[in-house]
């Protein structure tokens, strides 16, 4: 067992339950709404950078477009809390990491992904 699973099950011993507790099941809900929410305006800036960059001379354009995931939101990799949320809704996969919104960034991208333009 790792550091960071050890601050996991320290977590779970703070709250006096597992993952049936209804306060941590609805708190994993709320963060699992909130991600939704982090890659969908992920998508919506990096498609409005790729459009904006159609807009730009070449040369700035292709600089806009080479930065184009550059700034957008932090990760939580290593906050044992994140760590515990994955553990209970996704068995420890990570949905920032999920193929699916990957391949939903790379459309995006290249100008492939539905925006509000």
């Amino acid at each position: 067992m790792t550091m960071a699973d050890n601050t996991i099950y320290d977590l779970l011993d703070e709250v006096n339950c597992a993952d049936s507790c209804e306060a941590v099941t609805a708190l994993c809900e709320l963060i699992d709404e909130l991600l939704k929410d982090i890659q969908h305006l992920e998508l919506e800036c990096i498609s409005t950078r790729y459009q904006l960059s159609q807009h730009m001379d070449e040369d700035h354009g292709e600089l806009l477009r080479s930065d184009i995931l550059e700034n957008l939101g932090r990760r939580y990799y290593n906050s044992p809390a994140y760590q515990l949320f994955t553990e209970i809704q996704y068995d420890g996969g990570d949905p920032m990491e999920f193929r699916d919104y990957l391949i939903k960034v790379r459309k995006a991208c290249k100008g492939e992904w539905p925006c509000w333009h």
